[in-house]
């Protein structure tokens, strides 16, 4: 079997859980948060005690973090960093002293890590809740066609 049936099988069973459509939904938007989340390395950890913890389905919450792979991580983080750097600094008018200075590992100015911390949370969970009536609507129409 070919790995794209293998991952559409998977998906249409994962689906077809006995789930309702609001925890597929959640499960989906619980992922896109893990996306965006700023805790690099920790995406699986969190997935497996967010899965165990409410009981979303694991398979749609992995799919919906899959958005952010290998391929993807510098834009996600980058993403992360500019948002989290406007909303703290213009947004909010903060200057935080807690930055890392990387003058004398790189060679570079400084970054502010609660730019990243703060950008990173705050996008994925503007990005879950957005996602949420989307995914819901999905669910609900594929839940009655099967």
């Amino acid at each position: 079997m070919k790995f794209w049936d293998k991952l559409k099988k998977t998906f249409y069973n994962a689906m077809r859980s006995g789930k309702s459509p609001h925890a597929l939904a959640l499960a989906f938007c619980v992922g896109i948060y893990v996306a965006f989340s700023p805790f690099p390395m920790a995406h699986a950890v969190m997935m497996v005690i967010f899965s165990w913890l409410w009981g979303l389905n694991f398979p749609i919450m992995f799919i919906a973090a899959s958005i952010n792979n290998p391929w993807t991580f510098i834009p996600f983080y980058s993403l992360d960093y500019a948002f989290g750097f406007w909303f703290v600094h213009n947004l909010l008018g903060l200057e935080p002293t807690w930055v890392i200075s990387l003058v004398k590992i790189f060679g570079c100015g400084k970054i502010c890590l609660w730019s990243f911390l703060i950008g990173g949370n705050v996008l994925g969970i503007a990005a879950g809740l957005i996602c949420y009536p989307i995914a819901y609507y999905f669910f609900k129409k594929f839940i009655k066609s099967a």
